[in-house]
This record gives C-alpha cells, sequence and structure tokens, in this order.
C-alpha cells in the first residue's frame, strides 16, 4: 500500500524516489516511515514478506529497500541473494535491520551486498537522525551510480560512433594507377592510434603506416590530424625523408613530447620504391620474380623525439606483382613476446609468401589469418591496436 509523500530537497538530493519497507509486522512498518515523515518527496510502499518484495521491486522503480531480515515465508537473506542475481535489482541499495542480539545476521547481510543496517529498537537519536541520514545516504549514491550508468552508455554511444567515422577513414581496398591497396585495422578500444593511407600524385603513389603511441580517443585525434598533414605533405615534397622530416617538426610543436609517433613512408614512382622509417615496425618486401621475401630493415628516430631530425631515404627497384607489406607494432607484439625478432620477421615473410594467393580475391580472409597467427587476437580479443596495409604493384 501506499503510505504519504515526503521530499528530499533540502538534503540535496533528486526528488521522486520510492522506498520500499519490507516487514511481516505492521506495526514496524509504521514506525520506520513515521522515523522519516519530515523528509518530503519520497513515496513508500510496502511489503510484508520477501516475496511480495521481490514482486514489488519486479513492478515498481524502487530507489531504496530497507529489509526486515528476520521474516516468514522468504527471509531477508533469500531477498539480497535473489536481488544480487538479478541485474534489473543487484544495484538497488538495501538497508537491512534485526535486532541487537542478531549481529551476526547483519555481518552476513553485509557480506550478501546490504549497503548498510540499524538494529531494533530504534532509540530516538536513531529515529530522528541516524536513519534519515542513512536513507539520504543511500539514495544519493544509488543516483550517482546511475548517473555514472548513464554517462557510460553515452560515452559508449559515441566511442562507437568514432570508430565508425574512424574506420571510414581507413579504407580496406583501393586501386591505383600503379598499385592496388588492402588495408585492416584492429583497435584495442572502440577507437586506436593506429594509421595509414595512400595518396595518388599523377603517376606516382604515397603510402604511410603510422602508430600513435597510447590509445584511445587523443591517439585517435592525433592520427586523424597528421593523417591530413600527411596528404599536404604529399604534394609539397618530393621523397619521403622530407615528408617525415616535415611531420616530425609539426609533431614536435604539437605534443610538446607527451606522445611519440612511429611512422613509415614509401613512394613508388617510375618502377622505383623509395622510402624512410622514422621508427616503425620493419616491413616486408616481397619479389614476385624470385618468390623471396626481404625485411626492410632500415630505420631513423621515432617522430616527436628529436626536432629538425634527419631521416634517411632509400630506394628499391619494384614491379608488377612485388608487395610491400606494412604493419604496426601490435602485430607482433605477442610474438615477440616469446621469440627472437630475426625468428619472427622470417616467420611473418613465409607466411605472406605462402599466402599472397589471397590477397586479391580473398583479402579479408588473408588479415583473418595474418592476425591470428601474429597478432594478439580476433576483431573481438584484440589487447593492442593493429592495423596493416599491403601495396601491391601492377
Amino acid at each position: 500500500m501506499k503510505y504519504n509523500t515526503i521530499n528530499l530537497r533540502n538534503w540535496g538530493v533528486r526528488m521522486a524516489y520510492t522506498i520500499l519497507v519490507v516487514d511481516d509486522v505492521a506495526f514496524n512498518r509504521t514506525v520506520l516511515k513515521a522515523a522519516l515523515k519530515d523528509m518530503e518527496d519520497v513515496i513508500f510502499t510496502d511489503a510484508v514478506n520477501g516475496v511480495q518484495a521481490l514482486e514489488v521491486m519486479e513492478s515498481e522503480e524502487i530507489s531504496l529497500v530497507i529489509l526486515d531480515l528476520m521474516m516468514p515465508e522468504k527471509n531477508g537473506f533469500d531477498v539480497l541473494r535473489e536481488m544480487r542475481q538479478d541485474h534489473r535489482l543487484k544495484d538497488i541499495p538495501v538497508i537491512v535491520y534485526s535486532a541487537m542480539d542478531e549481529i551476526d545476521s547483519i555481518s552476513e547481510a553485509l557480506a550478501l551486498g546490504a549497503y548498510d543496517y540499524f538494529t531494533k529498537p530504534l532509540k530516538p537519536k536513531q529515529m530522528n537522525v541516524i536513519l534519515p541520514m542513512k536513507v539520504k545516504n543511500a539514495i544519493q549514491l544509488y543516483e550517482q551510480q546511475k548517473t555514472i550508468q548513464a554517462l557510460n552508455e553515452k560515452m559508449s554511444l559515441e566511442m562507437l560512433l568514432a570508430n565508425v567515422f574512424q574506420q571510414s577513414l581507413l579504407k580496406e581496398r583501393q586501386s591505383f594507377t600503379v598499385a592496388d591497396m588492402y588495408g585492416k585495422f584492429i583497435p584495442c578500444h572502440e577507437v586506436g592510434g593506429d594509421f595509414y593511407d595512400c595518396v595518388e600524385s599523377g603517376e606516382s603513389l604515397w603510402f604511410i603506416m603510422a602508430d600513435v603511441s597510447g590509445y584511445g580517443v587523443a591517439a585517435a585525434m592525433l592520427s586523424s590530424m597528421l593523417k591530413v598533414e600527411f596528404q599536404h605533405c604529399v604534394q609539397q615534397f618530393q621523397y619521403p625523408n622530407d615528408v617525415l622530416r616535415h611531420i616530425n617538426n609539426v609533431f614536435c610543436n604539437l605534443t610538446k613530447s607527451n606522445y611519440c609517433l612511429t611512422a613509415f613512408v614509401g613512394l613508388i614512382k617510375d618502377n622505383t620504391l623509395w622510402y624512410s622509417n622514422a621508427g616503425q615496425s620493419y616491413p616486408v618486401f616481397y619479389q614476385a620474380e624470385k618468390d623471396v621475401a626481404h625485411i626492410l630493415q632500415e630505420s631513423s628516430h621515432s617522430i616527436g623525439m628529436i626536432e629538425d631530425e634527419e631521416y634517411e631515404l632509400h630506394q628499391l627497384p619494384i614491379a608488377a606483382g612485388d608487395l610491400v607489406v606494412t604493419y604496426t607494432e601490435g602485430l607482433l607484439e605477442n610474438k615477440l613476446d616469446h621469440a627472437g625478432a630475426d625468428e619472427v620477421y622470417e616467420e611473418l615473410s613465409r607466411c605472406v609468401i605462402n599466402r599472397k594467393h589471397l590477397i586479391a580475391e580473398r583479402p579479408t580472409e588473408f588479415f583473418e589469418t595474418i592476425f591470428q597467427l601474429f597478432g594478439n587476437g580476433s576483431d573481438k580479443k584484440a589487447k593492442t591496436d593493429m592495423a596493416m596495409m599491403l601495396i601491391c604493384a601492377k
């Protein structure tokens, strides 16, 4: 049954809460509600045993339960157990009470998840001060938890939308004049700091594989900014080392050494692969005519470490059917924890050679195989960001 309405405005708590009082003795329920009579904008509802209490919680939105532990049919301990097993009820705070000589029962109830307790009979000070304060604190905590949960749900939705946006920027397949590109990115969180890109300029093809240190929104924002910067650079500079030098200076000024970036920049022009590496994982270069794969081990300092850093420029002949396989460190992190670098790179080279036939017709299968064999899990189990890009020369 419903009781009088009372208000929590003066307590600094949001209004309109329902408190469920559970006791098989009507007099006890009346006493408890009388002890809270000076509070406003709270609705009371009653239950005479544990069975009825659970039914009320299923049908009404309850903000707090004041629960007697010793009742027939279903006692307070059973109610606590069933509440904790029900995701809809498990977060509702419960204040339990019992007789003074049953303190062990109180301890058991707290172990089962009760928020607070008091003993009966209530003394005047408990009636007028302590019980209202316990009720106020419990409801405030519950509302704070609900607010945090709502914010988390909102953040999760926003992160999901950010992931969709980031994935839209990282194309999984593109065809250019001198090469085809295939790519795959798996963030360990909703968004991450790995990125890759390809930009065609006349009969030349520029490409980049990069990794901003860290995870989450900040790393994703930096990677998006640097992706735009890369696209501007290829219109201004002639070779990959010039691009890296410019990005390094921009990055040093932007982050003030709070972040670090590794990047591999390549350029295919006039049957030549020009490249520079700033601390990025070593790419695999597959030569179709010889059916062999090489690890491009040349590298310089990561971006963001030294301002005005000079990056080395390297070149190789490239022909139709050749592959440049670039990836971020997350791909090999798990393997490198259990084997030497040379062994891991050799294994990756063999894997590329043995599965290169999948790239054009079933690229998704190629990436899934590589990520399972070398990475730290599939799309749902990744422990760190992983990105991989293939450049297939025509």
